[in-house]
């Protein structure tokens, strides 16, 4: 079973069960937030004034990414192409503290049916030979369709 939403954003999502919706993006106008189980929390941002093609989708990861590697003092995990067939998504992953438990964010270009969406997912850092969970991460943007 799982959580299908349609988003007034332009895109599609089916996330696992349990996922939440959550009422009020901390993330600003034109995004979305939903929570997965395991304290992953995705953030769903349109963002296709500034992002014209597949490239500049890899410049936006690239620059979202600097929040959490510069100003969150972040080591860079990994980067790189996705691979999911249909859409475009290169990924940027980073492993930060932010004075709690240490978390990985990944900051997702995503271009798909001439469209550009960007994606932010934070979870838990497990341990180093968990982290990145890039298999989460495919299945977590591969339920993401941008219509």
């Amino acid at each position: 079973m799982s959580v299908h939403i349609e988003s007034p954003l332009g895109f599609t999502a089916d996330f696992p069960e349990h996922t939440q919706v959550l009422d009020d993006s901390t993330a600003g106008p034109n995004s979305g937030q939903y929570g997965l189980p395991g304290g992953v929390l995705v953030t769903v941002i349109k963002d296709d004034t500034s992002v014209q093609d597949a490239p500049q989708a890899n410049g936006w990861a690239h620059l979202m990414a600097g929040y959490y590697l510069e100003d969150r003092g972040g080591t860079l995990l990994a980067e790189g192409e996705l691979d999911l067939p249909g859409k475009a998504a290169y990924a940027v992953v980073a492993g930060y503290d932010d004075g709690g438990p240490a978390k990985v964010a990944a900051t997702v270009g995503v271009w798909e049916s001439n469209r550009f969406i960007g994606v932010v997912v934070v979870w838990p850092y497990l341990d180093p030979e968990a982290e990145p969970r890039l298999d989460m991460l495919k299945e977590i943007v591969a339920a993401i369709n941008v219509g």
